[in-house]
């Protein structure tokens, strides 16, 4: 039951974490916030086992890529890849349904910072999906620091949420 209302709870916080850190959600239309729907539930369906601590510590430090604790946390970022179709069951990624994605935003600022990621990141390559994740994320938050912001202010909001260890 405590898990059941931590969820609940995490899912108005992120909602609203996204809203008051996009300025630009006033403009949002019925369509982009359908899609930010779908994202969400991909997010909390590939992300319900992650350790949000090692997850956070991975995109807010320069880490190093050799520790295994840092592949569960890629590997959950393909699984929201796969879920979205951005990663095809080869593990490669399609880029093609990336920019499906950015083509059918209407907000302007989100629609523009997610172009500028998909010019400069649409040939990432990985070894293996995990590894491709990990690549295209390294490659978004160098290019669009805002997007690294939002997503670090949203780790660290999931993170002093998580119920304690007795």
């Amino acid at each position: 039951m405590i898990i059941k209302k931590t969820l609940l709870v995490s899912v108005f916080v992120f909602f609203g974490c996204m809203f008051s850190i996009n300025k630009a959600s006033d403009d949002a239309d019925k369509g982009d916030k359908e899609l930010m729907s779908k994202l969400f539930t991909v997010v909390f369906k590939c992300f319900k086992d992650a350790d949000w601590g090692t997850c956070g510590e991975m995109v807010t430090t320069k880490y190093d890529i050799t520790q295994a604790k840092y592949k569960q946390c890629t590997c959950h970022m393909a699984c929201a890849g796969e879920e979205l179709g951005m990663i095809n069951k080869d593990g490669q990624s399609e880029p093609s349904k990336f920019l499906e994605y950015v083509n059918r935003i209407n907000n302007s600022s989100i629609k523009s910072q997610l172009q500028h990621i998909y010019d400069k990141c649409q040939n990432v390559k990985g070894v293996e999906k995990c590894d491709l994740a990990e690549q295209f994320a390294i490659c978004a938050f160098k290019e669009s620091p805002t997007l690294k912001d939002r997503v670090t202010t949203l780790i660290e909001m999931l993170v002093k949420m998580k119920p304690k260890s007795k």
